[in-house]
């Protein structure tokens, strides 16, 4: 019987581990050695998923490459605006636009004519590859094909400027069993009275050009009102908007780990908004409800950069390919473009432009900075459209993470602002 103050109770524990027998003491030394073993376990477990992470990262060093080069462009093009913005008092975000989105159609339909030029001659020679065969060597028909040294499993060829097709119209082009099945089956559109042969429909292409443009608009209003660290800071709300978009449009699944990453981003969001709030960064010329302003302004075209990166990435990679997404895009942006210069910026314009006596910059330095500006718009453009290519819209703007570290710098080094905690 135990005693109420416990005596009993300790006495009997005392006696059992006095004479306690010797597989006791194994079991303890066994228990002992299985906790050795499940640490030894996991941390080979934890080993092996970094190195084989390491080694996966390795084996696509050219998208990663490819990646960290168009964040680089990016951070110079955002750079660019930031110095006219802030140094030149000159903010005309559409006229950055059409003129990007200028070049980016000029370029995009060179090459879409010429890829058009060189697909057609690819179905010529499948053609008469196909003729060759089905006839033979000796005109004595289907008989004679197996005696010859041309396989009927060669494959087309296959051209520096062709676009990656899905995987169905790869394998039709492979087949090459029939005059039929060897051909492109994706449906095609005439577009400009039948100048160009384009695989969507055009309203697809202007409702694209249309998001990406306004989201570029909101991001370079933002600059007028926050800091340059921000707006690229709220580029990585692009994420989470990616990958919800990415859910919702194209029913891809993601992790548990993706999702917390992307909840990461959002707080990071809402944290270094409410510091914008309360703390001064240097921009002098902004007040209070201001900065709260530009914020605003850069998330919601964070937002809509996520949707146009999913957007974009269903188009080039189910589609048209690049050439012919940059030709769409490059078109309807500048149209759309043109219309928000004629009703909001022709003063911007006039002040871009003209030669204002006794403003901050010289015409001379404004028109560095802005053909420097979107001249690496128009490249970063060209090359987000060929990582949606060989990847997607979700591990683009993860890329995209690293021009925070170069509008960092930049803020640190030409503007002279004190980066907040």
């Amino acid at each position: 019987k135990v005693d109420d103050d416990g005596i009993g109770t300790a006495a009997a524990f005392f006696v059992a581990m006095v004479h306690c027998p010797c597989p006791r003491r194994r079991n303890v030394r066994r228990s002992s050695g299985d906790s050795a073993s499940l640490v030894q376990s996991i941390s080979q477990t934890v080993t092996s998923t970094i190195v084989d992470g390491l080694v996966h990262t390795a084996s696509h060093w050219r998208v990663i490459l490819l990646g960290q080069g168009v964040a680089l462009v990016l951070a110079v093009a955002g750079a660019a605006n930031e110095i006219l913005s802030m140094e030149c008092t000159v903010s005309a975000p559409s006229t950055y636009n059409f003129f990007t989105y200028s070049i980016i159609a000029i370029f995009g339909a060179f090459a879409l004519k010429r890829e058009e030029k060189l697909s057609k001659a690819d179905e010529i020679n499948i053609e008469e590859q196909e003729r060759f065969q089905s006839i033979g060597p000796s005109g004595q028909g289907d008989g004679d094909v197996e005696d010859d040294e041309i396989t009927i499993d060669s494959e087309p060829r296959q051209t520096r400027l062709s676009i990656r097709r899905s995987q169905r119209d790869m394998a039709t082009i492979r087949s090459g069993n029939n005059s039929t099945g060897s051909k492109d089956k994706r449906r095609t559109y005439p577009f400009l009275c039948g100048l160009f042969t384009i695989h969507a429909k055009w309203y697809y292409y202007a409702f694209v050009a249309l998001v990406e443009s306004q989201a570029y608009y909101l991001i370079f209003v933002a600059f007028r009102y926050t800091s340059f660290t921000f707006v690229y800071v709220s580029d990585a709300l692009a994420i989470p908007s990616a990958m919800i978009f990415t859910k919702l449009i194209m029913k891809r699944g993601y992790l548990w780990m993706h999702l917390i990453g992307g909840a990461i981003c959002v707080a990071g969001i809402v944290m270094n908004t409410a510091g914008d709030m309360t703390l001064q960064d240097g921009l002098e010329h902004a007040a209070s409800f201001e900065h709260i302003r530009g914020d605003l302004y850069a998330v919601l075209g964070a937002v809509l950069l996520g949707l146009d990166d999913v957007l974009s990435e269903i188009l080039v990679t189910n589609f048209g390919g690049v050439r012919e997404m940059l030709f769409m895009k490059g078109l309807f942006g500048a149209l759309i473009s043109i219309l928000q210069i004629c009703f909001f910026e022709i003063d911007n314009v006039r002040d871009l432009f003209g030669s204002n006596y006794g403003a901050p910059c010289d015409m001379s330095r404004r028109m560095v900075l802005f053909f420097t500006h979107i001249a690496f718009r128009a490249l970063d453009v060209w090359g987000e459209m060929q990582f949606l290519l060989v990847s997607e819209a979700a591990l683009l703007n993860l890329m995209l993470l690293t021009s925070d570290l170069y509008a960092a710098l930049f803020d640190v080094i030409r503007v002279r602002l004190h980066l907040t905690g």
